[in-house]
C-alpha cells in the first residue's frame, strides 16, 4: 500500500472496523429498547461509518472510489458477521441485520459516488 494511501480516513477506518467487532460479538444484546428496529437502524449505521469511511480515505487520497471492491466487501462482511454471530456468539444471526447492513454500505457508496462526480464535474468546469 502506497503511503499516501495512508492518511487519517484510513485510520479511522480502521478503528470503526475494530469497535464494530467488539459491538457485533462481544457486546450483549441488553435490554429491549423502545425504539421499533433499533438493532436494525444500528447495523445500518455501523455499515454507513465503516464505508463513509473508506470512502473519505480515497477522497483524500485523490483516488477513485473502488465501488465493485467495497460493494464486494460489504456483501462478504455483511454475511460473515452474520454467520459468526449465528455460530460462535451468545447472539443470534438474522438476515435481515445483514440487509441492513448492506442498506447502509450502499447508502454510503451511492452517496459517496455522487459527492466524487459533482467534485470532478466542478473541476472540470473550472477550465
Amino acid at each position: 500500500m502506497k503511503t499516501t494511501y495512508l492518511n487519517k480516513w484510513v485510520l479511522l477506518a480502521i478503528c470503526w472496523f475494530i469497535a464494530s467487532i467488539y459491538f457485533l460479538f462481544f457486546k450483549a444484546s441488553g435490554n429491549p429498547v423502545p425504539i421499533p428496529q433499533f438493532d436494525k437502524i444500528c447495523h445500518l449505521g455501523l455499515f454507513f461509518g465503516q464505508f463513509w469511511l473508506l470512502a473519505k480515505a480515497c477522497f483524500s487520497a485523490k483516488i477513485t472510489i473502488p465501488q465493485r471492491l467495497f460493494i464486494i466487501t460489504s456483501i462478504s462482511w455483511a454475511a460473515a458477521s452474520e454467520t459468526i454471530q449465528a455460530l460462535f456468539t451468545t447472539r443470534e444471526g438474522d438476515i435481515i441485520d445483514a440487509i441492513a447492513d448492506l442498506i447502509g454500505a450502499a447508502l454510503a457508496l451511492w452517496l459517496a459516488q455522487h459527492i466524487q462526480t459533482a467534485r470532478r464535474n466542478s473541476s472540470k468546469e473550472k477550465y
